[in-house]
């Protein structure tokens, strides 16, 4: 399993990436997400990176990374799914560790990384809650913000993130 930057070629396998029909109120297709990051305005300083999950060379899943230009707490995880097919594997676990590591390894003086999630997604909650996102304590809209906080500035990885 690795994580890596979702070309716009891939973009319509992407999008036919599904999950299950109890998840859909609570997760935002990857169609979605793309057409969020293009209807951001032009003056913004944020910045939208798609990444596929692949297993082997089969594209599983998605995350959009989210972040600010020259910014330590404004990173986010914008979009997040493994499709059903690939579900209760491990799979969105280590996609979300080797993006955490990522974050912290490409921007090692970063504070931390936040991820919103609509509180009756739990299992989603307590996918982030599990590998050590802690509650915020403030919402983004509706949804509860979970934050990871990077416990060794300038000293990452947390999860062994190994670049290629």
């Amino acid at each position: 399993m690795f994580v890596r930057k979702l070309k716009p070629e891939k973009w319509e396998a992407a999008s036919e990436l599904s999950v299950f029909r109890e998840q859909k109120p609570f997760v935002d297709s990857v169609a979605d997400s793309l057409m969020r990051s293009h209807d951001e305005p032009a003056d913004s300083d944020l910045v939208f990176t798609p990444y596929g999950i692949y297993s082997e060379d089969q594209l599983v899943g998605f995350i959009m990374y989210t972040f600010e230009n020259d910014s330590k707490d404004n990173h986010w995880i914008s979009g997040f799914l493994v499709d059903k097919d690939y579900q209760h594997q491990g799979i969105g676990r280590r996609a979300l560790e080797q993006l955490v590591d990522f974050v912290f390894v490409k921007n090692p003086e970063s504070i931390e990384v936040k991820v919103a999630v609509t509180p009756e997604n739990t299992i989603a909650k307590n996918l982030f809650l599990s590998i050590g996102f802690k509650d915020a304590g403030w919402k983004q809209g509706t949804k509860e913000v979970l934050c990871f906080k990077n416990k060794n500035p300038l000293r990452s990885p947390i999860f062994i993130y190994k670049p290629k």
